[in-house]
């Protein structure tokens, strides 16, 4: 499948290896590319308690994965404003490990290591490119015309 990966420039904090060092990307990202996604699913490392706790109150299920906590939450109007403006950890980064949208059962958007990866799936060069404008200028796209899943 045709694909765009960004890497975002990355810092580092007391708890997280790799944290983006801009995340302004976020709300613009979640506005126009999220909308058409039936459900999400996130991963938490399961030291995160605090994380762990708020994604359990609106999760249709979860599941232990070794080191990690995934919940699938179903994206309806609620869950994604609270999604959309509940993410940043204040400590630098998204909250969350990892993040996989879904439309049906197929996965679209893949946000990986605190949000300093953003893989999206299922684009030409041209929707790729209008991608990758979200994100800062020292970010590195890279483009591929197949991807075995």
């Amino acid at each position: 499948m045709k694909h765009v990966r960004i890497h975002l420039e990355t810092t580092h904090t007391e708890n997280k290896s790799s944290v983006p060092i801009d995340t302004s990307y976020w709300e613009q990202l979640w506005d126009t590319y999220t909308s058409d996604f039936a459900s999400v699913e996130i991963h938490s490392w399961l030291e995160e308690t605090e994380q762990l706790a708020e994604l359990s109150k609106i999760a249709a299920n979860s599941s232990e994965q070794g080191l990690v906590k995934s919940f699938t939450i179903t994206l309806n109007e609620e869950n994604c404003n609270y999604l959309r403006n509940h993410s940043m950890d204040s400590n630098g980064g998204l909250e969350w490990f990892t993040i996989f949208f879904y439309k049906e059962d197929i996965q679209m958007l893949e946000i990986g290591q605190y949000g300093s990866e953003i893989v999206l799936y299922g684009v030409d060069k041209k929707e790729a490119a209008e991608f990758e404008t979200l994100f800062p200028e020292n970010a590195n796209a890279e483009y591929f015309k197949e991807h075995l899943m």
